[in-house]
């Protein structure tokens, strides 16, 4: 007999149980719960608080979440360079008649 598919990815499970203590407007939730959107944040968020955009503190045991725009526009620019960079990269290689 063929196993039954689970219709919520793990991803989505976490991110629905993480979701469920803060307080979100249910479209935020929606949107954090979709297969993608799900994905997303597994990805976004530790790259995010890995950068310093945004950091979590602790207080009285909630979590007190704080985007730092300073920050993002650093880490926006910097992305930006290294794109540029690799962009670069791809193109020096596709003329380099390497096959």
């Amino acid at each position: 007999m063929a196993r039954k598919r689970s219709k919520e990815t793990y991803a989505q499970k976490v991110v629905g149980l993480a979701t469920s203590t803060l307080p979100l407007p249910t479209p935020v939730q929606q949107v954090a719960k979709s297969r993608w959107g799900s994905r997303l944040l597994i990805v976004l968020v530790p790259v995010l608080i890995a950068t310093g955009v945004i950091t979590v503190s602790w207080t009285g045991g909630l979590p007190s979440i704080s985007f730092n725009q300073d920050r993002a526009r650093v880490v926006g620019q910097e992305v930006k360079v290294e794109a540029i960079k690799a962009a670069e990269r791809v193109r020096q290689y596709g003329d380099s008649n390497y096959r």
